[in-house]
């Protein structure tokens, strides 16, 4: 009895000091997945870009860009000419005859209004020498007051008139890229311009001289690139291991002899395929400087994250 009561606490004791060997392994093995390094695949896109579209249909006659150059907002990137219906269509908007209308009809009120003050002036002094009878007056005044409140109804349409043939006018320039256009004239031709400072990344196939493009056409696409953007599906076992902030090396495949570091941006917390029978992969966002621009979008590589780095 007394031997099992001290085989008991002999094993006791050698397990709270000793403990097994299995437990070491596991406690290893979890310091070893904590501090291995993570290695998944990512792909470079520009973080913004810009189509350039065609808002009407037109034959081409300038052509200033070219794939890789850079441009700056506002820059013509390339000039058409409209067709005659486009041309005219264009014209008959911005020629504004509703406004003209409504200001001769204001002019016309004033002039009634003068000639009716004018009267009135008349009638106050007749009828108060009793040398005119008072409904005259009345019938002035009621006249004046109409004419008066119809002026008014008349400048609040042209201030809205105004309004609107101004937003029209600054629409139809900012469409053919002529901001010296008026009211009244007919745009021949259409000029497209860089709405973002950026890099021609990308041009319309069959963009060239006299060549016919249709309206909603796309001729080239305008990107930023000094600094791009790395997307990556990363498995859910690995995302637990990294935070916005952390620093990865790119490696990428074009360039085998180089790597870059970056900066994870952003971590979404729900996967990209939500399906219950599907694994779980998760977009990571990460950035990348690209100061000599040597990195192009689309590329792709290896990311590395290190954790004791």
């Amino acid at each position: 009895m007394n031997n099992s009561i001290a085989l008991t606490c002999s094993l006791i004791i050698s397990l709270f000091f000793f403990p097994p060997p299995f437990a070491e392994a596991t406690e290893k093995l979890e310091l070893e997945e904590n501090n291995s390094v993570i290695i998944f695949e990512g792909k470079l896109s520009c973080p913004l870009s810009r189509p350039i579209l065609m808002p009407f249909t037109g034959i081409f006659t300038d052509i200033n860009i070219t794939p890789g150059q850079f441009v700056k907002k506002g820059t013509i990137v390339a000039q058409y000419d409209l067709d005659e219906n486009t041309a005219i269509q264009l014209g008959r908007e911005i020629l504004f005859g509703e406004l003209d209308d409504l200001r001769r009809s204001q002019e016309t009120e004033k002039q009634t209004i003068i000639e009716l003050e004018r009267k009135e002036a008349e009638l106050l002094g007749l009828t108060a020498e009793e040398l005119a009878p008072e409904y005259l007056l009345d019938r002035v005044q009621t006249k004046l007051r109409l004419t008066r409140e119809y002026l008014s109804i008349l400048d609040k349409r042209a201030a809205s008139s105004r309004i609107f043939s101004q937003r029209t006018l600054n629409r139809i320039r900012e469409l053919i890229g002529d901001s010296s256009l008026i009211s009244g004239q007919i745009p021949a031709t259409a000029r497209l311009t860089a709405p973002i400072p950026g890099v021609i990344l990308s041009l319309h196939p069959q963009l060239r001289k006299n060549s016919l493009l249709s309206e909603g056409t796309v001729i080239t696409t305008i990107g930023t690139v000094n600094t791009l953007l790395i997307q990556s599906l990363i498995y859910e076992r690995d995302v637990v291991h990294l935070n916005p902030g952390d620093t990865v090396t790119f490696f990428p495949d074009s360039l085998p002899e180089r790597s870059f570091p970056a900066t994870i941006t952003s971590i979404n917390w729900i996967p990209a395929t939500p399906a219950p029978d599907l694994p779980s992969y998760y977009q990571v966002e990460m950035t990348v400087a690209n100061d000599n621009f040597s990195l192009r979008p689309g590329f792709k590589g290896r990311i590395e994250h290190n954790p004791q780095e």
